[in-house]
């Protein structure tokens, strides 16, 4: 098992490795001008002597491949570089912010656990009646409708309408509610009908059968059987949904004026500051691989099996 997780988490070094390039690169040739847009922003005149000044400044003068390294070795002593409209250090603004962004996707990742499985399992547990086919109008619209958009309903009806709660972050719990459920609504349906899925398929299985015919309590059968050994493509869902929840998080901070790393690489992506547009993708490939690595060492705790083919591959 140990030599298993180890292989898993070297792996992640050649992705980071790879995805760091290829972002580098796309952003360079992707035919946006840095330069050009800090002098519109900055309301200064643009001349070609000053152009050159601040291309030279910003290191965009030297070869691409020159530019990478030179970057990719200041993140690998921990320095993302200097952005280029506010001339501040990319990471300890990145990390100053991180905190208010894992905040919501920590509160949405646990309401979509706390809702999407006992909803999967409510609904598997009376398919055909009418509580399974009102859940699946309910997932069929939460797959549907863009987290954007449901969240200006909600601001709208709870906010607008009945001021309950408030449209604009204040930094309390309260001001979280919101943005909680906007970016875990569709996690949550998608999660219910893989469930319910999952476990309409397993309980046709004979060792449920079996397990009926013995007179074993129905919860425990759920719970034991059927829950449990469909709990392996759950778990994938999960292990992603944590990489779409951050995701999530660029619009909805937006929407809600949540001082997190969605609403600062915003602004970055309309300035064209690559600096930070790059750190927070490559940090953004960290947090989703390993997830799906830690996504892979549970299934192993899951399933021994796994960890026992690795080593029969060794």
């Amino acid at each position: 098992m140990s030599a298993y997780i180890i292989k898993r988490l070297l792996s992640l070094i050649p992705i980071l490795l790879i995805a760091s390039f290829a972002i580098f690169m796309f952003l360079r040739l992707g035919g946006t001008d840095p330069v050009t847009q800090f002098l519109l922003n900055s309301h200064i005149p643009q001349t070609p002597q000053l152009i050159a000044e601040l291309t030279e400044e910003f290191g965009l003068n030297k070869p691409l491949l020159e530019q990478y390294i030179v970057w990719l070795g200041g993140v690998l002593k921990g320095d993302f570089g200097t952005s280029y409209m506010s001339g501040r250090d990319v990471g300890a603004d990145f990390f100053y912010y991180l905190p208010n962004t894992l905040l919501l996707v920590f509160f949405g990742f646990l309401l979509t656990l706390m809702l999407s499985i006992p909803l999967g399992i409510l609904s598997a547990m009376y398919e055909g009646k009418w509580l399974d086919k009102a859940l699946q109008i309910l997932c069929l619209v939460g797959v549907s409708v863009p987290n954007f958009w449901f969240a200006l309903l909600l601001i709208a009806f709870f906010c607008v309408s009945l001021q309950w709660l408030p449209a604009i972050s204040d930094g309390s719990l309260v001001s979280f509610i919101l943005p909680t459920i906007s970016i875990a609504f569709m996690s949550i349906c998608i999660n219910a009908r893989l469930i319910r899925a999952n476990m309409l398929q397993v309980q046709t299985q004979y060792h449920i059968l079996y397990a009926t015919l013995r007179d074993i309590p129905r919860y425990k059968i759920i719970t034991k059987h059927i829950l449990y050994n469909a709990l392996i493509p759950i778990v994938t869902a999960f292990g992603m949904h944590i990489g779409e929840l951050i995701g999530g998080c660029l619009l909805i901070e937006s929407i809600f004026a949540i001082p997190g790393i969605g609403l600062y690489s915003i602004q970055a992506v309309a300035n064209h500051d690559y600096p930070i547009i790059q750190c927070f993708v490559l940090v953004l490939c960290g947090i989703f691989t390993l997830c799906n690595i830690l996504t892979d060492i549970l299934y192993a705790f899951l399933d021994p099996r796994i960890s026992k083919n690795f080593k029969g591959v060794q």
